[in-house]
């Protein structure tokens, strides 16, 4: 209900400002700002696994946006870095170019007409383009990813100078960056007693939550007497019912919880754009603390208790 308010009157503002705008000028200066460029992803497939690691490679597919009908990009090189998490960063690996494509390689999509390649990482190649061997390195850990994108005029748009919204906004995908961790076999599945003390200080009913694996490593919150209904999905465990009263509408969105070697964290956002962060992590027995707060400063500490009598695995941030 506060968020509701919150985005309705802003946009509200918006609107009067931007008719306001509309009669007294037909914003001239459009033809005065640089125009950019990006690769919209289409498909990107696969993980890494340390346990498999012959077998793990990570494909992907892009079109490519100018002014121009994509016409414009020269190529769209690749650079990769290690990221040791397990360390503390003791064997971490600087940035090292892994692949660049020429526009000359590249094809026309026959649905869209616009450039379009594909390309993919395998896990041996990684691991040998930084210099690294299996046995270097560590579940959990993540390869990152970051792309250049250079026009025939020299330009170049990164992950740096370009807007969050064709980045992170469906309608666009703006694939410039990617993380890849490094992951295990994972069985977080089951349904769980979760309490959770609110951002406002007062505590939340304790409520039942299930953990659906949606993929490797992937865990999706859902409600285990609704669990088809996304709108009674609760990644809050309760907190939206104690800070904003019975019956908010909950964060929903994409939000989920990765599992990699026993390091879990959210991915995704809400269905208001926020994202979520595991403070800490800690297990003893079958209850699981996590302390998690979002970037609209919303947070809380949650105790998630075992129905099936066992212990959880020892989960880490």
């Amino acid at each position: 209900m506060k968020k509701l308010f919150y985005s309705l009157f802003t946009l509200s503002i918006l609107l009067a400002f931007t008719a306001c705008e509309e009669k007294e000028r037909a914003f001239p200066e459009y033809n005065d700002l640089e125009h950019g460029a990006y690769a919209r992803q289409l498909t990107k497939d696969g993980n890494f696994f340390l346990t498999d690691v012959d077998n793990s490679a990570i494909d992907i597919s892009v079109e490519f946006y100018d002014e121009n009908d994509g016409k414009d990009v020269a190529s769209y090189s690749w650079v990769v870095e290690y990221i040791d998490k397990a360390n503390g960063g003791a064997t971490s690996v600087a940035p090292v170019n892994i692949l660049t494509i020429d526009a000359g390689a590249f094809s026309t999509n026959p649905d869209t007409g616009l450039p379009f390649t594909s390309f993919g990482f395998t896990l041996p190649d990684v691991l040998s383009t930084l210099g690294l061997t299996a046995a270097d390195v560590d579940g959990g850990s993540t390869f990152r990813f970051n792309a250049t994108l250079t026009l025939n005029d020299g330009r170049t748009f990164t992950a740096a100078n370009t807007g969050s919204n064709v980045i992170s906004s469906a309608p666009f995908r703006g694939l410039f960056s990617f993380d890849a961790d490094l992951l295990c076999t994972s069985d977080l599945e089951g349904i769980y007693e979760a309490t959770t003390v609110g951002w406002c200080g007062d505590t939340g009913p304790t409520i039942m939550s299930q953990w659906i694996s949606v993929g490797p490593g992937v865990y999706q919150i859902v409600d285990p007497a609704d669990p088809t209904n996304v709108d009674a999905e609760d990644f809050s465990f309760g907190a939206y019912d104690a800070c904003y009263g019975p019956g908010s509408t909950l964060p929903g969105g994409d939000l989920r919880i990765k599992d990699a070697c026993n390091i879990i964290a959210p991915t995704g956002v809400s269905r208001w754009g926020e994202v979520y962060t595991f403070e800490s992590v800690t297990t003893s027995g079958s209850t699981l603390t996590i302390v998690w707060t979002n970037d609209y400063a919303e947070g809380g500490t949650t105790t998630l208790v075992r129905t099936d009598g066992t212990d959880w695995p020892p989960l880490t941030n």
